[in-house]
């Protein structure tokens, strides 16, 4: 049988991709620097072969593709295909030391499924292992709920001692830069890679991620200098908009010139990321699979989770299962292709539980879904996958069929299956799953208000559980909504309801709630029986009264009423001039006006039995008017508009004059002690 490999141009050499360097992405070429890292890149991965020495290599059975996983630096020598960028836009961001903007940040974009995990985690670091050697301190984490948190157990990872890494968790805008001061030696390289960068915006604590954007910007000001401390952030595209609201606006002017975008990959480097693994384990491909895979993959954003996925099941049906060195057409097309078969096996194994595990499947699967948008609109509503601890699943039935998903590669988790590690976690192993299996994705269109409510009471219970404060509860719209959803069997069923800690911080809000409703109820009842006592001394007085004091006491409760009247239209004309001055920017004469109403409600005889909602209205207009200031004293009495003040030295008395030939003396509380007429002409100067 003829292989497509047959050809050495499947399998480039070295030498071969060295030549190619010259024509590649726009146009541009590398430079001599960057023609040097790609040679120290590609160094010993590239070996010019053919399919007969490949068929006569040792046969490795186990599958050189990673499925839905991340390449790690233990992929380093199954990572192909990504070379290039490697050293146009990584290595040679690292070496520059001349550009006027430089910076130790680099912020890596690309869309989901574009491969910025794996081009750092087996790319990057294993060059910088190379360079730097035991001078290399490598510190990778993900955000989380506490970045700070994470950045500890980085240090830890990384071999520091617990004593030393203890002031990761201040978790203030100093902790970082003092870390580096306190901890890096001189001649250590510190290389911190903050993977999934858009966690801070969808799972991490919003007080936590703000401290931790600041202390990250004061880390790069202090250490922007130095060559030995280099920072890259792995962020989805979709999510730079997120950057634009402070404290996350201050990364845009630092990275302004640093931002590589990680785009799909070209035939040349897709070819090579599909048989270079095959062939190091000694299998080849039949003649045009490649090409069809290519054709398949190309221009397919975020499909290199699915290429790995396809080739990894395409692995396990042909090599491991018959040990045949040859990857076939046959059995591509049988497994879906690259953009079925991922669909086609997830379904499988969904079908295959009963309809228990099926319910607890989906359960298990939206309690590992966040949405990171705030409003009801498409544009907004990003699913993004959503760590969870071990412990968040006590259901029996969920525990075994998450083990099972965990199994079949679909969740991963970073502890052991029997759920002994308490701070073990559990999350959907590739964002891509939740586009490319129908079932999973139709859950989360259904459910996605929910599920961001539920994500974000969860959130809101983690500050309140440590503060207790009434604050921290809730009210109003988000409240009525989060009860609303409580009493819905749907959500239950479909998404396991609120945790018990949730259910505690709903009956918390609510009991505040009804117990401000109640202070409130009973403000309004002491405020009718003040109007209904009022009424009463009337009645009183206009009882035992005399037919002639009757009439009397009529007239002038008659003649009072008028009064009261009349006051009422008083105050309620002061309020609208207080108003309209409001809206002219009058704020002065709106505070004047507001005042004097206020004033004729207090000395009125019927002030008691003036109605409630008017003189709820006064307080309601003094309460807009305190926040424009008061005035001290007001100086009365020019004609016109052009005055001058003169101060006394010693500041206790003033001098108004102007243009009405008029000058006036006052002290210091505003009151007029002179008056100086007879001026001939305007006052000009005193």
């Amino acid at each position: 049988m003829k292989h497509a490999n047959e050809e050495d141009k499947s399998i480039p050499s070295q030498q071969q991709s060295l030549k190619n360097i010259q024509i590649h992405g726009d146009g541009n070429t590398f430079n001599s620097i960057q023609a040097q890292v790609f040679k120290q890149i590609t160094q010993n991965k590239f070996v010019q072969i053919t399919v007969d020495a490949i068929e006569k290599r040792d046969f490795i059975d186990t599958s050189p593709y990673k499925g839905l996983r991340s390449f790690e630096l233990s992929d380093k020598d199954r990572f192909f295909g990504r070379e290039q960028f490697l050293a146009e836009h990584l290595v040679s961001e690292l070496e520059q030391t001349d550009d006027p903007r430089q910076t130790n940040l680099i912020l890596l974009l690309g869309a989901s499924g574009s491969g910025k995990s794996s081009v750092i985690r087996a790319g990057l670091v294993p060059w910088l292992e190379q360079k730097w050697g035991t001078q290399l301190v490598n510190l990778t984490l993900t955000p989380d709920q506490n970045p700070f948190e994470s950045f500890y157990g980085s240090l830890l990872a990384a071999r520091f001692k617990q004593s030393e890494a203890q002031m990761a968790k201040t978790g203030r805008g100093s902790t970082l830069s003092r870390l580096v001061t306190r901890l890096k030696q001189p001649e250590a390289f510190w290389f911190i890679f903050i993977d999934q960068f858009e966690e801070l915006f969808t799972v991490s604590d919003p007080a936590k991620r703000d401290q931790f954007i600041q202390s990250l910007v004061e880390l790069c000001n202090e250490y922007a200098a130095d060559p030995r401390l280099k920072i890259i952030a792995a962020m989805r595209s979709d999510f730079l908009d997120r950057l634009t609201a402070e404290p996350a606006n201050r990364l845009v002017s630092l990275t302004e010139k640093h931002r590589p975008v990680i785009t799909d990959m070209k035939p040349d480097e897709l070819r090579s990321a599909i048989e270079q693994p095959a062939a190091h384990h000694g299998v080849v491909f039949e003649t045009g699979l490649v090409e069809t895979i290519i054709k398949d993959v190309d221009k397919q954003p975020g499909c290199l989770p699915l290429l790995q996925y396809t080739l990894h099941q395409l692995w396990q049906s042909e090599a491991l299962n018959n040990h045949n060195r040859t990857l076939k057409i046959k059995s591509y097309r049988f497994l879906g292709g690259v953009r079925g078969t991922l669909q086609k096996q997830v379904s499988q194994i969904y079908d295959a539980l009963s309809e228990p595990e099926q319910k607890a499947a989906q359960k298990i699967f939206l309690k590992l879904v966040g949405i990171g948008g705030d409003r009801a609109t498409d544009a907004d509503w990003k699913p993004v996958r959503k760590r969870e601890v071990r412990s968040r699943f006590t259901d029996p039935l969920e525990q075994a069929v998450r083990d099972q998903l965990i199994n079949a590669n679909l969740l991963v988790s970073d502890g052991p299956s029997d759920g002994t590690e308490s701070e073990a976690t559990v999350e959907i192993a590739h964002e891509i799953l939740l586009t490319s299996w129908n079932q999973l994705e139709q859950w989360i269109i259904e459910n996605r208000e929910a599920i961001a409510l539920r994500n974000r009471i969860n959130e809101d219970v983690a500050h309140w559980k440590m503060t207790k404060l009434d604050d921290e509860l809730w009210s109003g719209t988000k409240l009525a909504q989060a009860i609303d959803l409580q009493k819905d069997e749907t959500f239950h069923q479909v998404l396991g309801g609120f945790s018990s800690d949730a259910t505690e911080f709903l009956a918390a809000s609510v009991g505040l709630r009804d117990k401000q409703e109640q202070a409130e109820k009973a403000r309004q009842q002491k405020e009718l029986e003040r109007e209904r006592k009022a009424r009463k001394v009337a009645q009183r007085i206009t009882a035992g009264a005399t037919i002639g004091g009757v009439l009397m006491a009529g007239l002038a409760l008659f003649s009072g009423l008028k009064t009261r009247d009349a006051e009422i239209q008083e105050i309620e004309r002061s309020i609208a001039l207080s108003n309209a001055n409001l809206a002219n920017g009058q704020h002065l004469d709106a505070d004047v006006e507001s005042v004097r109403a206020a004033t004729i409600l207090t000395k009125s005889w019927w002030q008691f039995t003036m109605p409630f909602n008017l003189r709820a209205s006064i307080l309601n207009q003094l309460y807009q008017t305190s926040f424009v200031g008061h005035e001290r004293n007001r100086l009365t009495g020019h004609q016109t508009g052009s005055i001058e003040i003169a101060f006394s030295p010693d500041g206790s008395q003033l001098l108004t004059h102007g243009e009405d030939r008029i000058a006036r003396l006052w002290d210091r509380n505003g009151e007029l002690l002179a008056v100086l007429e007879g001026h001939q002409g305007a006052v000009n100067q005193v």
